[in-house]
């Protein structure tokens, strides 16, 4: 979910705009990472202030890793790198935390 408001960017920005968001995994003997994050469709528009289109969500936004387990369940563990920001201004880069149990 994202404030109202708010917006954060695609995990497939160009280089040379915001910080797009990105997942860091946890080493595991549990399962194997298959493909890339995929994320809908972003909105789009140009920003003046990088002077290029951007691709971001506003309210809210499900990103999706596939995995191939290698064990019967476990806990997929890593961090998202993400940059909140209005029509007026922007927070510097958060990482946060996250745990998904998988069976």
């Amino acid at each position: 979910m994202i404030e109202p408001g708010w917006h954060i960017y695609s995990a497939y920005q160009a280089e040379g705009g915001p910080v797009k968001t990105s997942f860091t995994f946890g080493k595991s003997s549990g399962y194997r990472l298959s493909g890339k994050i995929t994320e809908p469709k972003p909105l789009t528009k140009h920003e003046e202030v990088f002077d290029m289109q951007v691709g971001y969500f506003e309210k809210s936004v499900v990103f999706q890793q596939k995995v191939n387990l290698l064990t019967a369940a476990t806990t997929v563990k890593g961090t998202v790198e993400l940059m909140a920001c209005t029509n007026k201004e922007c927070l510097p880069p958060e990482e946060v935390e996250f745990s998904v149990p998988v069976k």
